[in-house]
């Protein structure tokens, strides 16, 4: 199968789309499939190359000002017409590539498949621009696509007002083997955040409850991610609450290092779908304190069982009350975790998660016979 997949970011650059598209295009050539990747350019990238048997082609863009996954990259679209793929395959809500690409497949008459991570929760200016374009540009792709996956669970609601519901079908993130560390928990002192660094994430939640630890002076607090427009606002707060935090940008390679340095990580984001953070951190042995948000409650109560309760919370003074507890006893939190780490590994891998996505496209090729 030739499968064209457009979306508005890809390796090296850094993200949960990114990463998600990286790992099930390393399973579709895994499977002998053949896969090219329409992408926008990035600082130091090549126009052109393979990364493990995927094919890629990037494009000059336009940056939104307001999004990250807005730019518009010029030549693209003529790039998917002059392709001839079986399928055209999209990810991301917000994103133009969707138009673009099930466009291209609506013009080439062959299948489109849309991927939907997660229904943005959008406040303050960006709100007219997601007025715009869930009116008028995402009933173009959502029409044209032969089926919808949804990696988020809790998106579903929000997304079949727009959709016929016979279209979705629920697929969820996965994780690679490869997430796995030597040592446990006990012996790090980082708590860290590993994601991108925007509004949405809310990471200043997260400052500001390192600074009120008791136990700050023994730990180290990492933050890892691309700077969507946030990072100086969250260095000027951590200088101003004395907290010596530490922000690095590593591409994928190091991110399994990222996690085994640390003690636990936190996502205090406003919205997420399925966060990869999520399964990373568990599938690593490291404790994950999320924000109720998307499909959280689903997997922690699946990985965490009775315990998960321990990990979420909707507050800062909530986040503050289970990190100064886990610090105090988290010898007791050994096998929860470890359990936790069993279950994603089997349950959500990325060989499984790929094949599960095939089943989907093949499904679509036989119908369209």
């Amino acid at each position: 199968m030739k499968i064209l997949i457009a979306v508005h970011s890809f390796l090296p650059a850094q993200g949960g789309i990114e990463n998600h598209v990286y790992q099930l295009s390393k399973e579709f050539v895994a499977n002998s499939n053949s896969v090219l990747i329409i992408t926008s350019s990035e600082k130091n990238t090549k126009k052109e190359e393979i990364i493990d048997g995927i094919k890629i082609k990037r494009f000059f863009k336009i940056n939104c000002p307001f999004f990250s996954s807005v730019n518009f990259p010029i030549l693209a679209f003529f790039e998917m017409l002059k392709q001839d793929p079986d399928i055209y395959v999209s990810h991301g809500y917000g994103s133009i590539m969707p138009i673009l690409s099930s466009l291209a497949a609506f013009i080439k008459r062959k299948p489109f498949v849309f991927t939907l991570h997660g229904y943005p929760e959008i406040k303050g200016k960006k709100r007219f621009f997601y007025y715009i374009y869930k009116l008028f540009m995402a009933p173009i792709f959502l029409n044209i696509a032969k089926k919808i996956i949804i990696v988020s669970k809790a998106s579903k609601s929000k997304i079949e007002q727009e959709v016929n519901q016979n279209k979705l079908i629920y697929i969820p993130n996965g994780v690679s083997e490869d997430f796995s560390c030597l040592e446990d928990y006990t012996k790090k002192n980082n708590i860290s955040y590993i994601g991108r660094l925007d509004e949405d994430k809310q990471v200043h939640i997260l400052i500001n409850v390192f600074a009120k630890l008791k136990k700050r002076d023994k730990l180290g607090l990492l933050i890892v991610g691309k700077d969507e427009g946030v990072k100086t606002k969250l260095q000027n707060l951590a200088y101003k609450l004395n907290v010596d935090a530490k922000f690095l940008v590593l591409g994928y390679e190091k991110i399994k290092q990222a996690y085994c340095d640390s003690k636990l990580i936190v996502l205090p984001s406003r919205y997420e779908g399925f966060s990869l953070v999520w399964l990373e951190a568990m599938a690593c042995g490291r404790p994950i304190f999320s924000s109720k948000v998307g499909d959280a409650e689903y997997i922690f109560k699946q990985a965490y069982k009775d315990k998960k309760d321990l990990f979420l919370f909707e507050t800062e003074q909530e986040l503050l009350e289970k990190l100064e507890y886990f610090l105090e006893n988290e010898t007791k939190y050994i096998q929860t975790i470890k359990n936790a780490s069993e279950f994603v590994k089997k349950e959500y891998s990325w060989k499984k998660i790929g094949l599960q996505t095939l089943e989907i496209y093949k499904e679509v090729l036989e119908n369209k016979k």
